[in-house]
């Protein structure tokens, strides 16, 4: 064709490669190689199929992410976090405050003026619930009179709010949440809130030394968020008794910087 032009030469080069490396090839003299490529179809469109399934599955839960988006709508609605038009109301924006802990079930208490009668020791005791996670073994059982009657408090929210969600079409079991807010650790908390020394605390539980300073640094860090959960409804009393109990609670070897002080 007599051809000169750069261009044509360049792809005409490219060809002449591409045919060398064709030829080649192991595939080329096979006998096989319509079984072979009737394997690579197949594969391709096993791929193909597979990545349309992850996407149909993708689109699956989509939608039931939107319809456990409603149900958590209606339960904040049925508990009065929002309203109807989904405004958040006084108690939302309480629980915003919160995020420490169960923070529907921190503002359910406070709205229930369950902590208005506590000293700032039972306070810190009873959110201890919130914030300890671990399982505990031979435990002692919870004795003092003072925290029992706070704790079946903390227990009854919790049962109701698990039932809410029930109706709300959140599948929750009851027992399983309740027993999230876990009371081994409540004496404890009310010795050291009370003034007791970090080794005669230890002598209380089972519970390791590490995971006691875990928990009260949490607590002190939930504490704080109660106060301008407080502050949030303009509540001096309570914020200043959430502010005592955090005093209680932030001292000696639990908050120092280094525990090779």
């Amino acid at each position: 064709m007599k051809i000169k032009e750069g261009a044509f030469e360049e792809t005409v080069r490219k060809i002449e490669t591409l045919e060398h490396r064709l030829y080649k090839h192991p595939l080329h003299n096979d006998l096989k190689l319509e079984e072979t490529y009737e394997l690579c179809e197949k594969k391709n469109n096993l791929a193909i199929r597979c990545r349309d399934t992850k996407q149909e599955l993708r689109d699956a839960r989509t939608v039931l992410q939107l319809d456990e988006l409603k149900s958590r709508k209606r339960v904040l609605r049925r508990l009065g976090y929002c309203n109807n038009a989904d405004v958040i109301e006084t108690k939302g924006r309480v629980a915003c405050e919160i995020s420490t802990g169960q923070e529907l079930a921190l503002a359910e208490l406070i709205f229930n003026g369950s902590f208005n009668d506590l000293d700032p020791a039972v306070i810190a005791a009873v959110l201890s619930c919130f914030v300890f996670e671990e399982g505990v073994k031979d435990a002692p059982e919870l004795t003092k009179e003072s925290l029992k009657g706070p704790y079946r408090q903390v227990q009854e929210v919790a049962r109701r709010i698990a039932q809410v969600e029930n109706e709300c079409k959140l599948e929750t079991n009851v027992e399983e949440y309740v027993g999230k807010f876990k009371w081994e650790l409540m004496e404890v908390t009310h010795a050291w809130a009370s003034g007791a020394k970090f080794h005669d605390i230890c002598k209380m539980t089972p519970v390791f030394e590490g995971s006691i300073i875990r928990v009260m640094r949490r607590l002190e860090e939930l504490i704080r968020q109660m106060i301008n959960a407080a502050k949030a409804i303009g509540n001096n009393d309570l914020e200043n008794k959430f502010s005592d109990a955090s005093l209680a609670i932030k001292r000696d070897i639990v908050f120092a910087a280094s525990l090779y002080l």
